[in-house]
């Protein structure tokens, strides 16, 4: 027993040492989380979000070129935005070179590739530099411009030293921190307080769930492109360490306007008044697009519109970052638990905590992501239930191992008991024999001492004494056969075994009992003799008991046996006239120690092992009803077993 606490112990240990390293079950988790957000999120109308998308969509590139517009349009788009008095203005596109299409851009172009020059004196010194243009419009505007940190090694010179406006952080240590920095050309950049990085990547199954709020570079942090553009408007909101990275709940949908709108002026006023406006697009190869976990693919734009919707309403889901630690820990706890409520088989204990400890993290589990957190609980039923399931199944194996060494056990028991009985039969049926032999030893000293033991007569009585012998050995063969501890299938015949069957049973003398069987057909079977000739004596000593105890006819008392073969099978049928068994004990009639016997007539083992000895070891089955006179057992066994 201590050995298998150890190894039970040993497997719990390597198992969840295993899942605190495995990839898999991470994607159970997403999986689950999936799951949870669906079930729990409640889905709002647009109008309810603080945010709406201004998209550069296959409308506006229809009517205005291609993409990159020279950066007057730009401008203007965010002049036009601006006029209509949104909270703020985040602008999701990255500027980072000069605009080749200003007039200062072309009369330089001009100038070095063919020597030409380029008047501009018709042009205000405004309108020269489309850079310049959007500069100002960004500034007047207080929009708040992209950034993207990625791995090289470069960064250009102006970005190298950008600072975010304040330390609104503290002490904030963020999980995430970058070499390089891509900012927007040193004319926009220059002098805008308000940036913050646009940097989205998937979960390692290819779906979108999680942004960072913070990113560290060169010891300084740097906001989200969402936080930075709330921050451009209310500088006092509170961002907590615990967001640090946030899992988006995307149940809340922003409206969505065309660019080409804003500029024809097709657009009211009061779909981006009070409103966060984000500008950006959603065409594929402008700007990137992720997939959520519903197969829906959305892009950038409404992935920061979400945030800071999810920001605003305080509807953002945070993962504790030790969670997933935490519930691998409990598991680990809950499996020594279980192992030491299963080898005491307390059962019911085992029941309630298995039960106990789904329900309480279930209610955890709500409660915990209602108020914004997801507990990754993932991490504790996996490991938990796949050791339960996996201990439990061991521990099954073993009982139905040990179940089945006790069966075994009750059925050597059984010969056991059975074999005092056979030796007072043993003595019952010696004692006639042996009493013929002493009388032919008297005949032969009476004839000796007459002098009239000739040789015939000598013959006659050795004849006889070999007849009683031979009987007395065929006896021993019968019971010797019986208590064989050799298990072998063997062919024999169904009579043989029958007729062996009724030597080995007594009959008081008292009682007028008879066996009747008449052959109808040899029938051949093959299997285990031994176990069958068991069967018989169990139901013989049974009708036997019925028939001295419960015969309705005082006459005498019968009891019928019959064979027959149906197909594959042979039924042997066994029908006393001992008055039946009470239909109350018939479902009960094969439970181990039952018995109606008196205590020194019976165990309450015999029809238990019989059924144990018929369906088990010999593939069969029994069936019970009572007859006119008595109760009728019959026996199904395959004729011929593999």
């Amino acid at each position: 027993m201590r050995n298998r606490y150890i190894g039970a112990i040993l497997f719990s240990l390597i198992l969840h040492l295993y899942f605190y390293q495995s990839k898999i079950i991470k994607e159970i988790d997403y999986k689950f989380y999936d799951v949870t957000s669906t079930l729990l999120n409640d889905t709002k109308d647009e109008n309810s979000s603080y945010t709406v998308i201004i998209d550069i969509d296959e409308k506006s590139l229809q009517q205005l070129g291609q993409w990159p517009w020279p950066r007057v349009i730009d401008a203007k788009l965010i002049d036009a935005i601006n006029s209509m008095n949104p909270s703020a203005i985040g602008i999701n596109i990255l500027f980072p070179e000069k605009d080749r299409t200003s007039p200062v851009a072309m009369q330089e172009f001009y100038k070095r590739f063919f020597n030409l020059s380029v008047n501009l004196n018709d042009f205000s010194e405004e309108l020269k530099d489309n850079d310049k243009l959007l500069a100002k419009s960004i500034q007047q505007s207080g929009a708040t411009l992209s950034t993207y940190f990625n791995d090289s090694l470069y960064t250009q010179a102006h970005c190298q030293n950008l600072l975010y406006k304040e330390n609104l952080f503290g002490l904030l240590k963020p999980d995430l921190s970058t070499p390089s920095l891509l900012c927007n050309y040193s004319i926009i950049q220059k002098g805008i307080e308000n940036f913050g990085f646009i940097n989205a990547s998937l979960d390692s199954d290819g779906i979108f769930r999680r942004i960072p709020l913070f990113v560290e570079y060169k010891s300084h942090i740097f906001p989200s492109f969402a936080l930075a553009t709330i921050l451009s408007f209310d500088k006092y909101i509170k961002v907590e360490e615990k967001e640090n990275s946030i899992l988006i709940n995307f149940s809340q949908k922003p409206k969505i306007i065309s660019a080409i709108d804003i500029l024809n002026g097709n657009v009211s006023p009061s779909d981006i008044q009070g409103k966060i406006a984000i500008i950006g697009s959603s065409i594929v190869g402008i700007n990137s697009q992720y997939t959520l976990s519903t197969g829906e693919k959305i892009s950038g734009n409404q992935i920061h519109a979400s945030v800071i919707d999810n920001i605003l309403n305080h509807s953002f889901i945070i993962e504790k970052k030790n969670s997933k630690d935490i519930n691998l820990f409990i598991s680990f706890l809950l499996s020594i638990i279980i192992i030491l409520l299963l080898f005491n088989r307390l059962y019911i204990y085992l029941m309630l905590l298995f039960f106990s400890t789904i329900f309480i993290s279930i209610s955890f589990l709500i409660s915990s992501y209602l108020e914004g957190i997801y507990l990754s609980l993932v991490y504790l039923w996996t490991p938990f239930l796949l050791f339960f399931s996996s201990i439990l199944l061991y521990y099954m194996r073993a009982i139905d191992k040990e179940h089945q060494q006790q069966e075994k056990l009750l059925i050597k028991q059984s010969k056991l008991a059975l074999m005092g009985e056979m030796i007072s039969l043993i003595a019952h049926q010696w004692r006639q024999p042996l009493s013929a032999i002493n009388g032919v030893v008297l005949n032969i000293d009476m004839d000796y001492r007459k002098e009239i033991l000739d040789k015939d007569r000598l013959n006659e009585h050795l004849d006889e004494i070999e007849q009683r012998t031979a009987y007395l050995s065929n006896t021993i063969n019968d019971f010797s056969n019986f208590f064989s501890t050799e298990k072998k299938i063997e062919s024999f015949y169904i009579s043989e075994v029958i007729r062996q069957t009724k030597k080995l049973i007594s009959i008081p003398n008292n009682k007028k009992i008879e066996i009747l069987y008449k052959e109808k057909e040899k029938i051949k079977v093959t299997g285990y003799k031994s176990e069958l000739i068991q069967s018989l004596l169990i139901l013989l000593n049974n009708a036997i008991y019925a028939c001295q105890n419960n015969a309705q006819n005082n006459s005498g008392s019968q009891i019928y046996i019959d064979t027959y073969l149906f197909k594959d099978l042979l039924f042997i049928s066994i029908e006393d006239t001992g008055g039946g068994i009470e239909k109350k004990n018939f479902k009960k009639i094969f439970n181990p120690y039952f018995t109606t016997k008196k205590k020194q007539h019976g165990t309450g083992l015999g029809l238990y092992i019989l059924k144990l000895i018929i369906e088990e070891s010999m593939g069969g089955k029994i069936y019970i009803q009572n007859g006119e006179h008595g109760a009728i057992f019959k026996i199904q066994i395959p004729q011929n077993l593999q």
